[in-house]
């Protein structure tokens, strides 16, 4: 998987410097499962995507749901062993860690590099 960053280009946060991007039906199955944690400044981009699950992990994670031009559908905080919303609309979910809950919200645009 690639590395990419994520900007919040409406505030002009950056979310992540280290986020991963799942691509390949294998990456974007696996996603974080088998990991401990979410690394501050990293993530992961699961596209196409527009629900994940929470099965098997071991800490929550902020799922953002994208719609394809990158802006913000939904985001919400995720706990181990739930699943979450299908987003009909999204194209992408962005899963970021915890501690980014509330520099993300609905109608803004994130950028990738």
């Amino acid at each position: 998987m690639r590395a990419v960053q994520i900007i919040n280009s409406t505030t002009g946060a950056v979310l992540a410097t280290n986020a991963r991007a799942a691509h390949t039906m294998f990456t974007r199955l696996r996603g974080l499962l088998g990991t401990r944690n979410l690394p501050e400044s990293s993530g992961l981009l699961i596209e196409p995507c527009n629900s994940v699950h929470m099965l098997g992990m071991r800490y929550p994670i902020l799922a953002v749901y994208l719609d394809p031009g990158g802006v913000v559908l939904r985001s919400m905080v995720l706990r181990p062993w739930r699943l979450g919303p299908l987003v009909l609309r999204a194209h992408a979910v962005l899963e970021l860690p915890v501690s980014l809950t509330g520099m993300v919200a609905r109608g803004e645009r994130l950028e990738r590099s």
